[in-house]
């Protein structure tokens, strides 16, 4: 009398900018900062299990939960996260100054996202050394030095430092442009 089927429908997250990076590496304080999302952030890992959301202006910012090694595989949040980072325009990829090696951090997601779907490093990318109030400037220039090599688009940040926050909005200003002329 009838025909019966299943269906397996799958909403993946639309938006303009995509935080990426392994966790606990301030994406969550900065999407806070730049927008009147109030997600939660403690000082931990796996902080952020499902994407927060929040519109700067005429774009809307993702900051999508952390990667760890084998995610493309399903480890961790793994390829939940990674179907929402297919579905960002740009991606904000956050590496913390205090992380013991910052370049393996940044070639870790890298990989992950590469595994998954190499259109994603096709991607426009801006990589943010955040937490950067975190270690001396000497330090932190050494970090951008090395990861200069991988990415021109190196930008420190701290939500506690006015300019750094100043030149994300530029960024994000940029992009609003960039939207708006099409």
């Amino acid at each position: 009398i009838g025909e019966s089927f299943d269906l397996h429908l799958e909403l993946k997250l639309i938006a303009d900018v995509g935080f990426v990076g392994l966790p606990n590496v301030g994406k969550t304080s900065l999407l806070n900062e730049l927008t009147n999302a109030k997600s939660k952030v403690a000082n931990y890992p796996f902080t952020t299990l499902e994407p927060n959301l929040g519109v700067y202006y005429e774009l809307i910012l993702a900051d999508l939960p952390g990667l760890i090694e084998g995610a493309f595989k399903g480890k961790g949040l793994g390829i939940k996260f990674l179907r929402h980072v297919e579905r960002t325009k740009t991606l904000f990829h956050f590496i913390a100054a205090d992380a013991a090696d910052p370049v393996l951090d940044y070639k870790t997601v890298r990989g992950e996202l590469e595994a998954y779907n190499k259109l994603l490093l096709e991607k426009p990318e801006y990589l943010f050394v955040s937490k950067s109030d975190t270690v001396s400037q000497d330090a932190l220039f050494g970090i951008i030095d090395k990861l200069e090599k991988l990415n021109q688009n190196v930008i420190p940040i701290s939500i506690y430092d006015w300019d750094s926050i100043e030149r994300v909005r530029k960024i994000l200003n940029d992009l609003i442009s960039e939207k708006t002329k099409k």
